[in-house]
């Protein structure tokens, strides 16, 4: 996802549930839905988007859920209590809290990437959080070992990674994360999107994000994701207008179940 310049009360949250895993289990061969969403919800939990929020807890499905939090472009400088609150009754659900953390594709600080990261934890609980969203991720093969360095530092610390190039990458990255969002764009550009083969990839690494998705596009987009099997994602029907102040993860998907 684009990186978000906060607003005080713009604030931004996206959502994915899993477990860890680095090894390339066999693909699923018979999928017929998804097993793992990753949701972006960006807006703040009280107040004018409260009401997408409360969608969010009141979400029952079967679906391994991640929550990917964004308080300030990452973790900011203080703990929110809102999202304290919030975090607290998205675990309730059994769902796995995940901290945004940006890279500028490769070429933000490597120590401010893992100050982020720690700072997740002291301000949020180490309990509490259970990996990082790292976004912005460079497909460059030779910022690799840039990513790796980031996969370490939060893997020794017990906590998941998922990296966002939100397009195709190298498999070799897959051996530094728990899953990567392989595709991030709207319904038209996914159209002609052309997956990389991952069937060597257990099915819930390999994630996707599909936006301005209509109900009657909705079978083509999963069908499309399932067939190359990418099992974990988030297909909603809105457009992301973030520059005029209305992201589409300002909402929750109406197509979650």
């Amino acid at each position: 996802m684009k990186k978000a310049f906060l607003i005080t009360f713009f604030i931004f949250l996206v959502s994915c549930g899993g477990s860890s895993s680095n090894s390339n289990n066999p693909t699923n061969t018979n999928l017929n839905d998804l097993t793992t969403y990753i949701i972006p919800l960006y807006s703040y939990p009280v107040g004018q988007y409260q009401s997408e929020w409360e969608k969010l807890y009141n979400l029952n499905t079967l679906k391994r859920v991640y929550v990917i939090i964004n308080t300030s472009n990452g973790p900011g400088d203080t703990a929110d209590d809102k999202y304290l609150d919030a975090i607290n009754k998205i675990k309730a659900k059994g769902f796995y809290i995940i901290g945004y953390v940006y890279t500028n594709y490769g070429d933000r600080n490597l120590e401010d990437v893992k100050n982020d990261i720690d700072k997740w934890l002291s301000l949020y609980g180490a309990d509490k959080i259970d990996g990082f969203f790292i976004d912005e991720v460079s497909t460059d093969v030779q910022k690799f070992n840039y990513y790796k360095d980031v996969y370490t530092f939060a893997n020794l610390k017990g906590k998941l990674v998922i990296l966002n190039p939100g397009t195709n990458v190298d498999l070799k990255f897959f051996n530094i994360s728990d899953k990567i969002v392989v595709f991030e764009s709207d319904e038209t550009n996914f159209e002609a999107f052309q997956y990389n083969n991952y069937s060597s990839i257990n099915s819930d690494r390999v994630c996707s994000i599909v936006l301005s998705t209509s109900a009657n596009k909705l079978s083509f987009v999963k069908d499309k994701m399932l067939k190359n099997n990418s099992s974990c994602g988030y297909i909603t029907d809105k457009a992301d207008n973030w520059q005029s102040g209305d992201s589409a993860y300002f909402y929750l998907s109406p197509y979650l179940n």
